[in-house]
């Protein structure tokens, strides 16, 4: 049952946590059970009911649960969205982003945290946190080399997704094994290297957010508030530099809320610079623009922040081949649902082919040979991927009638969802794409304005820097090997061609073609992280400098995103700053 509305204008509590997200749940779940009296913060409302189908994952970005950023365009990337500008979904709801993701359970490579120069923030210090979350319902299906790394007994349940009804995913693992990846079959463990169907925050037939594996615990509900539809407009800090509380507009009306011990900023890699700038504490120079007074001048925040990125790169297959030309008759909806909520079971349990996953180092591939290597060609570590190819699954004639839908999704101009759109007419679509898992480029976050209800200004940089472009290419001749592969043959399957402005036939001029390309069909993989860094921002304990009783615990701590989904690694971070805000008080 949603909570009844919360309005808690004047009120004093222990701590106050802004964000209901992956950190900010976790954080808030794990303080009220511990005895504190917390109040938790969050601009949107209850997640919907359809945003509890793992299936209905696509539809839920740019929905009214998505705060529906936009980035400022920067002449390189995202050429051929609608007014060059990257759509940045982010969720607006009780467990935020995890509310509308796509359920991936990935923690990253332990690099990613052992290259963090800060005490306290290696891969042993954060493992015990990984593992206080995690709920793993399918240990006994992972290899028993597997057990040291996982927990079953976590509150957020976790699981392999529903065996998908698509052909594809079989012949997708098998085609990238014939070209020498090998099958791994946890890359939580040891190696995130090769082709893995991947655990998912999914149980019971159902999406697993933090609203419902931390938020919808009995032991939680009777001890945590909540105000919901609350944006948060700036910290109360007083002359002293404490945090004192913060401010709200809550239905129209502006509220001033207090703690007694500390304000905990949890509302992601944008929302908590943000909220901190509003506030007075960022880059003075910035902050004198839009006529902020200063609190204290803090250069780092919204500053080094680093995202995946893909290029939208689309394979047609032979009009036989879609799922209902294989003879397999395709259920109605409500059949569908009927399946979900009585057997737990059926399509719409399924995320269809995202769960198909490929970690690869690009540099440590021998194309002319086909097979991995185990030193690269460059002296980059072949067990740091670079790269991570992910898929999905456009059944023919989808797009045509819901062209609307995909436009908001991609983000993409009438030019270009006009091609994608006729294509799919008269074949099946096999999305596959490689997300640069390490970008060198590097973006940051200003305020647009001084207004809260203004959407912040977020420069990614994209592509900005040429490597990231040549790790892509790389990716690209492994997609085109794989069209070569005997399963693929089979089926006629080509790559889209998209015609776009100012780029060279793929024929003349490959590698401008797909640079080209590469720039125009960019689509953001809303994994932002960086923007608070540890070590900048936040120290060890993840107090803001500068201010006192104030804390940040997101991905904008860490000082670079991982190389994976980035759920678990923001969960791990709620779940650390309870422990440090309880030893701390």
């Amino acid at each position: 049952m949603p909570r009844p509305p919360l309005r808690p204008e004047g009120q004093r509590f222990d701590y106050i946590v802004v964000g209901a997200g992956a950190a900010g749940a976790a954080a808030a779940a794990r303080l009220a059970t511990a005895g504190a009296d917390v109040l938790l913060v969050e601009a949107g409302a209850d997640p919907s009911l359809i945003s509890r189908i793992p299936s209905a994952a696509m539809s839920l970005l740019g929905s009214e649960l998505d705060w529906q950023y936009q980035t400022v365009p920067n002449n390189v990337s995202c050429l051929s969205s609608r007014g060059q500008q990257c759509r940045f979904s982010r969720g607006k709801c009780l467990g935020g982003s995890t509310s509308i993701n796509y359920m991936l359970y990935t923690r990253g490579n332990r690099r990613d945290f052992h290259d963090i120069p800060v005490p306290g923030w290696t891969w042993d210090n954060l493992k015990p946190y990984f593992l206080k979350s995690e709920g793993l319902q399918d240990l006994d299906l992972l290899p028993p080399t597997s057990k040291p790394y996982h927990n079953t007994s976590g509150t957020m349940r976790i699981g392999f997704f529903e065996a998908s009804q698509n052909p594809w995913h079989a012949r997708l693992m098998r085609s990238y094994i014939s070209l020498g990846l090998p099958e791994n079959y946890d890359v939580n463990a040891d190696s995130q290297i090769g082709v893995s169907q991947l655990i998912g925050y999914v149980y019971d037939g159902e999406r697993m957010s933090t609203a419902r594996g931390y938020l919808a615990r009995e032991d939680v509900k009777r001890s945590l508030k909540i105000a919901k539809n609350a944006l948060c407009t700036g910290v109360i800090i007083d002359r002293r530099n404490v945090a004192r509380g913060v401010t709200l507009v809550q239905d129209l009306l502006k509220l001033k809320v207090y703690a007694r011990k500390e304000v905990i900023l949890s509302a992601g890699a944008i929302g908590t610079p943000q909220i901190l700038m509003l506030s007075g504490v960022g880059p003075a120079e910035h902050l004198h623009s839009i006529d902020i007074p200063v609190k204290v001048d803090l250069p780092g925040v919204g500053a080094n922040m680093s995202d995946h990125v893909l290029p939208l790169i689309l394979a047609l297959v032979d009009k036989s081949e879609g799922i209902q030309d294989d003879g397999k008759r395709l259920v109605t909806w409500a059949d569908q649902l009927a399946q979900l909520l009585v057997a737990r079971s059926g399509p719409l349990t399924s995320n269809g082919l995202t769960d198909v996953s490929v970690f690869i180092n690009s540099h440590c591939y021998d194309f002319k040979r086909r097979k991995l290597l185990n030193e690269s060609f460059d002296g980059s570590d072949c067990e740091l991927p670079n790269l991570q190819i992910i898929h999905a699954y456009i059944e023919r004639k989808l797009l045509p009638a819901t062209k609307p839908l995909f436009q908001r999704i991609t983000g993409f101009n009438d030019d270009v969802v006009e091609q994608i759109t006729h294509a799919n007419k008269n074949h099946a679509i096999i999305v596959i794409s490689p997300v640069l898992l390490n970008p060198h480029s590097v973006g940051y976050v200003r305020l647009a304005s001084a207004d809260p209800g203004v959407s912040p200004a977020i420069f990614p940089n994209y592509l900005s820097d040429e490597r990231d472009v040549d790790d892509i290419l790389l990716s690209i001749r492994v997609v085109e090997q794989l069209m070569e592969t005997p399963l693929f043959r089979k089926r006629n399957a080509t790559l889209l061609h998209l015609e776009l402005p100012g780029c060279p036939s793929v024929y003349d001029d490959w590698s401008g073609y797909w640079r080209c390309y590469t720039r125009h069909v960019t689509c953001a993989v809303f994994h932002s992280a960086g923007t608070c860094s540890l070590g900048g921002v936040v120290d060890a304990r993840l107090r803001v400098r500068g201010v006192r009783r104030l804390r940040a615990a997101d991905l904008s701590v860490l000082l670079r995103v991982p190389r994976a989904s980035t759920a678990a690694a923001a969960i791990a971070v709620g779940e650390r700053v309870a422990d440090l805000a309880l030893q701390d008080n």
